[in-house]
């Protein structure tokens, strides 16, 4: 798509055939709903190096130096969302890309969808809004952006992104639980003499 930003890329219009007619985001909700929208603004931060998510799913925003201020929001409405919902300690992907779908940012997108007749109640496709998305996977789709939008992240060509956004987050690792716990000293069977110095 050229060197346009992706704040440019997303919240404008894609181009070619019936795509040219839709944002990046209005694309990605027709074809996959709240989940899709916020999976593309959370890679088009990745592409613009703002975050960064690892093999475990955990975004965190990415800073010059680690006491540096964050950057200034993007001008993306959806991205600044986003990106306000990571902390400083960072956070998981899953429970991120859920708070995003609920935010007003993305409802508007929806809100969008509704006055054009393309969708009806929080995100059933109109039968002119299913017409509309079964010739957006048609265009040639040259990002992954766009390909993300029309298709799902089984057609992000990099191949990291492509495994963290299909699948869910890992599980947490459950520790064994032991006899003695760190706050009851008394339990440690340890002798008093081996630390008083004596």
């Amino acid at each position: 798509m050229g060197p346009r930003g992706a704040s440019e890329r997303t919240g404008g219009t894609a181009g070619g055939g019936s795509m040219g007619e839709l944002s990046t985001y209005e694309i990605a909700f027709l074809c996959g709903g709240p989940r899709r929208v916020a999976q593309t603004a959370l890679l088009a931060l990745v592409e613009g190096r703002r975050v960064r998510v690892s093999r475990a799913h955990r975004v965190e925003a990415v800073r010059a130096k680690p006491d540096a201020p964050a950057q200034a929001a993007p001008d993306d409405p959806l991205q600044a969302a986003l990106l306000e919902r990571v902390p400083g300690t960072g956070t998981m992907l899953g429970p991120l890309l859920a708070a995003v779908a609920e935010t007003p940012e993305l409802q508007e997108i929806a809100a969008a969808l509704r006055e054009r007749g393309l969708l009806r109640g929080a995100a059933r496709p109109t039968r002119k809004g299913k017409a509309a998305r079964r010739g957006l996977a048609e265009p040639p789709l040259t990002t992954d952006l766009a390909r993300l939008a029309a298709l799902g992240p089984e057609a992000v060509e990099d191949a990291r992104m492509r495994e963290i956004l299909g699948t869910d987050d890992p599980k947490p690792i459950k520790l064994p639980r032991t006899r003695h716990r760190g706050d009851n000293l008394e339990a440690s069977n340890l002798s008093d003499s081996q630390y008083n110095g004596y």
